[in-house]
């Protein structure tokens, strides 16, 4: 299990943000050897399109320079004739092989990692000039897994070298044919003996690839603390946001109790529940809760409403389901217009008795 510096035990998986914040600073998950194994196996299966014309010209090439050598005059112009009239088909294959394998390496590497440019793995750190450092680096435990890999890495090839020859050195051509017969074979065997080692190299890159991954969630991971941290500082301290939420509700409140007064009737449970009603018929569709609230809420909204000559009645259902359906500012739905529509009658009434 990894540990933190501090001590801590990094027991958690890392967060989409510890991940981004890595990428943006340049690590990434990247195993250079299935970039170096897939380079190699799409190079020479280039090869394999391109090489039968380039080793034909080639051979052709090297036979007329053999042939004709003592009769090259390299002071009056015949090297430029050597260089550009007899090496040209030579470099026209090349460049469109060399295109190819760059696309490729590009694209691979987009492939691992996605697009993404970040210099700040560019920037030069002071801990790294430094021996101690250097020699952690060198003998530590990613140092030794490179060692290790390189040690595969060569095995394998002088396997895959001994199997070839061990296969070729028999069936080697006469020495007796031309030499662009000669040429050609050779390449053949210089094909084969790639793609074994390509293949070979691939199983590597493979287990690289995997290890890779692994190694990067591993130093991505996360101690219990440092994911609280992360939290307060993309989510806000959760004691602050409770006191922030506090003073909202306060405020709500305090704006809702300077309502009441305008309200035309409180109806109550009597004792838990009080809800204000406000109605206009010039400016409203109909009736609006404009302040309610249960126990200590209901008794400061009847203590107002005393306060202020508000008639109160006594509605146990109506002030029950008033006050679970209807928002703050909000009017009544058109199944409670019967009711209450009962008690603005009766508060009217009452108004106009008192006149």
């Amino acid at each position: 299990m990894a540990e933190d510096p501090n001590g801590g035990e990094k027991t958690e998986m890392p967060t989409p943000k510890r991940l981004q914040d890595a990428r943006n600073d340049g690590q990434v998950a990247f195993s250079s050897e299935a970039n170096i194994a897939a380079l190699l196996i799409i190079g020479f299966a280039t090869l394999a399109v391109m090489g039968p014309s380039f080793c034909q010209a080639m051979g052709n090439l090297i036979t007329r320079c053999l042939g004709d050598a003592l009769t090259w005059d390299l002071e009056g112009g015949g090297l430029r004739r050597l260089i550009v009239i007899e090496c040209a088909p030579a470099f026209a294959w090349l460049l469109p092989f060399l295109g190819v394998l760059f696309a490729a390496g590009l694209g691979l590497c987009i492939a691992q990692v996605g697009f993404h440019v970040s210099g700040k793995a560019l920037v030069p750190k002071l801990n790294r000039v430094s021996p101690f450092t250097g020699f952690k680096r060198l003998f530590g435990y990613r140092g030794l897994m490179r060692v290790l890999l390189s040690v595969l890495k060569l095995t394998a090839v002088l396997l895959v070298a001994w199997h070839v020859l061990q296969i070729d050195i028999p069936s080697m051509v006469p020495i007796s044919l031309d030499l662009a017969a000669r040429t050609g074979h050779e390449a053949r065997g210089l094909f084969a003996f790639g793609m074994k080692v390509a293949c070979v190299l691939a199983l590597i890159a493979a287990g690289d690839f995997i290890f890779q991954r692994w190694q990067y969630t591993r130093d991505m991971m996360m101690t219990k603390q440092e994911v609280k941290e992360e939290y307060k500082q993309s989510e806000g301290d959760p004691l602050i946001k409770s006191k922030i939420r506090q003073i909202q509700r306060q405020m709500a409140q305090r704006r809702m109790m300077q309502e009441v007064p305008k309200a035309d009737v409180v109806i109550t449970n009597p004792t838990h529940v009080a809800v204000a009603l406000k109605y206009d018929k010039l400016n409203m569709a109909a009736p609006v809760v404009v302040a309610k609230g249960y126990d200590e809420v209901a008794r400061r909204i009847k203590e107002l409403a005393a306060k202020h000559n508000i008639v109160m009645v006594e509605n146990v259902p109506l002030a029950r389901a008033l006050a679970k359906e209807v928002a703050i500012g909000k009017a009544i739905p058109t199944k409670w217009y019967q009711s209450v529509a009962e008690v603005l009658s009766m508060v009217y009434k009452l108004k106009k008795g008192k006149k």
